[in-house]
């Protein structure tokens, strides 16, 4: 049995009400673990797999999709595979439906399709619907359902997928989150080109030039913010991989690929703090803290300052925390159970034990109004961040967000899909445009540059990257 996993391209423009939304070049260096997760947990079970990663080929080969294209048709003749695994989100759908599916059945009409990931979780109906050459859709975590669908096991008896019996679409019942997850380690980095997921670049550590990638060592979060989609892929159960096996894996990544920096891409690295306190000291104890930095996410309700010392002396230099806004009133809508005081005392707290702060601010969302967003900009400027990560709200399939604005006709799955931005504030997009280019211009640029310059002083070969920065806030 032969299983091919595909990981599309998040295309590089598209024009949105005459403005040109670029890809963000970054993500090409977030390797598909979770396609790596899959594949290592066939491997195991005797099934030959393959990972072709779109998004590599072009930012290696700086090509075209139709060049693309063909070299995915070119893998895919090559391997002859028996089932064809593809993960999608919202901003790759294109890519599945205009070229994968399309590639694939020019080559092997009777390959089985099977399409997971966080888009496919939230919509199965309508991605079988839609897409006609898709034969089943995989919801939740995958790595048990593809191996049973490679086992031919008959696909009424398999939990967390949807399919086509006839003219019928049949959803069977949701898989049980699998409860120990050291099962499914490590993922199958060696499927992937590893040179160039090994090169320095300013991406996967926020503006940090170092040879760094990220891990997930936990699934799930215990919160249930309503503009998150997480909740859908991961099943809402939170589970935690051993600390054994979180410092074998990073290890491995030192060792093996000479990686200088970590990302914790966990929801929480605190959710369960003597875990945390666990890794930490084991980095100490095996000196890992000499050679590698890492930063991870915490949330402002748990942050626990004995925690922030003991992660500062295992080598964290930075902690992401999505502060998301400094109104009241827009934590409450997003049920985001914090509070602005809180979000106050959290940068304070992580100032205090001489750690970077990465403000995630999210600004857009319904029923904001200016008093909401200046008091965010307040937030922004009195907090000092080293780095600010400011988005405009999407709407997240699987998120109940989504499901409201849908419920109430301000949003549609067309235009999510075709990434089409919206504006749920209570103000006109010309008077929201104007203040996203002043808070752009004016916080979120002179604070990346500044950060920059400080943390990457070392590196002249960094600098390039800044000067890529300049030049395309100056052309948006």
């Amino acid at each position: 049995m032969r299983v091919c996993l595909i990981e599309p391209i998040l295309f590089s423009f598209q024009r949105v009400r005459g403005r040109s939304l670029r890809n963000n070049i970054g993500m090409s260096f977030y390797p598909p673990l979770g396609l790596c997760y899959i594949a290592n947990y066939l491997k195991k079970n005797g099934v030959e797999v393959k990972i072709i990663d779109r998004k590599v080929l072009m930012a290696q080969k700086r090509c075209s999709a139709s060049a693309v294209n063909a070299m995915t048709e070119n893998e895919i003749r090559r391997f002859q595979p028996d089932i064809v695994g593809i993960t999608v989100t919202t901003p790759t759908l294109f890519d599945v439906k205009a070229n994968i599916i399309k590639v694939i059945r020019k080559v092997n009409k009777e390959a089985t399709v099977v399409v997971g990931g966080p888009h496919a979780s939230a919509l199965p109906e309508d991605i079988l619907r839609d897409i006609p050459d898709v034969d089943i859709v995989c919801r939740g975590e995958g790595e048990i359902t593809i191996l049973e669908i490679a086992q031919s096991k008959d696909l009424k008896d398999i939990s967390g997928i949807s399919y086509r019996d006839g003219d019928e679409i049949v959803s069977n019942p949701a898989r049980t989150p699998h409860r120990n997850i050291d099962d499914f380690c490590f993922p199958a980095r060696e499927l992937l080109d590893m040179s160039y997921y090994s090169k320095e670049n300013p991406y996967v550590m926020h503006g940090l030039y170092l040879r760094s990638t990220t891990i997930f060592t936990s699934r799930g979060c215990p919160y249930n913010c309503t503009f998150c989609a997480g909740q859908v892929a991961s099943g809402g159960v939170l589970r935690y991989q051993s600390p054994e096996l979180v410092v074998e894996e990073i290890e491995s990544l030192v060792e093996n690929y000479n990686m200088e920096g970590i990302y914790f891409a966990d929801d929480m690295f605190d959710a369960d703090k003597n875990r945390a306190r666990s890794i930490c000291e084991s980095l100490i104890a095996k000196k890992i803290h000499k050679r590698l930095r890492w930063n991870a996410q915490l949330r402002v309700n748990t942050i626990d300052r004995d925690l922030l010392k003991l992660m500062k002396a295992a080598g964290c230099v930075r902690v992401d925390v999505g502060f998301e806004s400094g109104s009241q009133k827009t934590l409450d809508v997003i049920n985001k159970r914090t509070t602005v005081a809180q979000n106050y005392k959290a940068a304070k707290m992580l100032r205090e034990a001489g750690l970077q702060v990465h403000a995630n601010i999210i600004v857009g969302l319904p029923g904001e109004n200016m008093e909401d967003l200046n008091k965010t900009k307040l937030f922004m400027k009195k907090i000092k961040a080293d780095w600010i990560g400011f988005g405009e709200f999407v709407p997240l399939p699987g998120s109940k967000l989504f499901d409201e604005l849908l419920g109430q006709g301000r949003v549609t799955k067309e235009k999510t899909e075709k990434l089409e931005r919206f504006n749920f504030t209570k103000l006109d997009y010309e008077i929201f445009d104007k203040f996203i280019r002043n808070v752009r211009s004016r916080i979120v640029l002179p604070n990346r540059i500044k950060s920059y310059l400080i943390h990457n002083r070392k590196k002249p070969s960094a600098y390039a990257y800044l000067f890529k920065l300049i030049v395309r806030h100056l052309t948006e």
